[in-house]
């Protein structure tokens, strides 16, 4: 089951108001319970009409657009008696007063419900995901339970993206990416320096011990013309290469 709407109270939209200005916004838990609205206006709530379990928070998740994923899970190993999942809530710290929570938003399915057995059935395991506006906050932190949290693929994706993670491995691959390169450009230098031959001119000459290793010199020695106005010059069968390393 999914509770699809789920929306600000009045005193959640105060808080969320106050996030913007730089007042800290800490989420605390998520609750679950069995009530009925029963007509009454659910904006007013501060507390949900039948809590039957508080789930400790294991996902704080930040996003650029305004709003957080924040996570939990629980299953019925604790219920003594069968509970209908109809209240969702998550509740935040009151900055103006110490020790008191803001139920922060709020949602409830009505009569599409889920029914939770009671333990020794069998064992029913649940994840909850509430996406929730925080709109500019800066300052937005849970108290999660660390002894609780798993990492699930879309966790383990997001762990793998942040640039943070595994420094050690992506130091070696940039490294070995660097050396990758580097020996590619010293590959090209080699490859210019043989497909751009260097032909010396008649009657000149470029000393040995000036010559780049690994370049090829070619050395006139003669030519003729080849009778034509074009300019081709045909190459003497007295021109050789010369070789020195």
């Amino acid at each position: 089951m999914s509770i699809s709407n789920v929306f600000f109270t009045n005193k959640g939209k105060i808080l969320q108001a106050k996030a913007q200005t730089g007042t800290p916004l800490h989420f605390t838990r998520i609750a679950l319970g069995d009530g009925e609205l029963q007509g009454q206006a659910p904006q007013a709530f501060n507390t949900l009409v039948n809590e039957k379990l508080s789930v400790d928070i294991t996902k704080l998740l930040v996003s650029e657009d305004g709003t957080a994923k924040i996570g939990g899970g629980f299953n019925n190993s604790s219920l003594a008696i069968g509970v209908y999942y109809r209240e969702l809530g998550l509740f935040a710290k009151n900055p103006d007063n110490e020790g008191e929570e803001i139920l922060y938003c709020y949602g409830n399915a009505g009569a599409l419900a889920e029914y939770i057995p009671a333990k020794g059935s069998e064992l029913i395991e649940k994840k909850i995901d509430i996406i929730a506006i925080i709109g500019n906050a800066t300052n937005v932190s849970a108290t999660i339970n660390s002894s609780l949290v798993g990492l699930g693929p879309e966790d383990l994706e997001l762990h793998d993206k942040d640039p943070e993670a595994h420094q050690a491995i992506r130091q070696l691959i940039q490294a070995e990416e660097d050396a990758r390169i580097l020996g590619d450009s010293q590959l090209d230098a080699k490859i210019k320096n043989l497909s751009s031959p260097y032909v010396i001119p008649e009657g000149s000459d470029i000393p040995v011990q000036d010559r780049v290793k690994g370049k090829m010199y070619f050395k006139v020695t003669s030519r003729q013309s080849g009778g034509s106005s074009n300019g081709i010059i045909k190459v003497s069968p007295n021109m050789g290469i010369e070789i020195k390393e």
